[in-house]
């Protein structure tokens, strides 16, 4: 298992017949990652990154037995801050520092951020892998609730004469 210095938390493998052209192509096509260029942020063998998203990297770590090995993780600047914040350093850094690098002013919103940019990365790494977009297209049943106001016990009846259709037809009596 590959580490990087947030913590084993902090990453996500999968593996799958699928190559990594594939997987970049279904990642950007169907849930908004943007393509990289296989490159190495954590060093030569520790995964060359084939999408990102936010501050999250979907990496291939290699091959074996015909399948692909991916990593979910953090980028390298975000991986820094989660490291200092969990290892007690987090005031080593500015307000100004983590608004720069991450667009969150205090540690615990960049924390809540982290988490959340982490969970949807992996739902779309193991969404991309079955095959699936990045949401449900909704059902008729689903559709048709949608549109349909939720009713409860105390609502009021309308007689069935106070509703009419008007045709167009009929005369103002104020007009002038």
């Amino acid at each position: 298992m590959v580490l990087y210095h947030a913590g084993p938390q902090w990453l996500f493998v999968d593996e799958t017949s699928i190559n990594r052209s594939e997987m970049a192509k279904r990642l950007t096509d169907q849930h908004g990652f943007t393509p990289c260029t296989l490159y190495e942020p954590f060093g030569a063998g520790r995964g060359a990154v084939i999408a990102k998203h936010d501050h999250m990297l979907v990496m291939a770590l290699g091959e074996a037995g015909g399948n692909t090995f991916y990593a979910v993780a953090p980028s390298k600047e975000l991986q820094d801050l989660i490291w200092s914040f969990s290892h007690g350093l987090a005031s080593q850094w500015s307000e100004l520092e983590l608004r720069a690098l991450t667009g969150e002013g205090d540690w615990n919103a960049l924390m809540t951020m982290a988490a959340a940019q982490f969970a949807a990365a992996r739902r779309s790494v193991e969404r991309a892998i079955a095959g699936n977009p990045a949401h449900d297209a909704p059902t008729a049943q689903q559709s048709m609730t949608a549109d349909m106001p939720l009713l409860d016990d105390d609502v009021m009846e309308v007689p069935p004469d106070y509703l009419h259709s008007f045709t167009g037809m009929e005369v103002s009596e104020c007009a002038h």
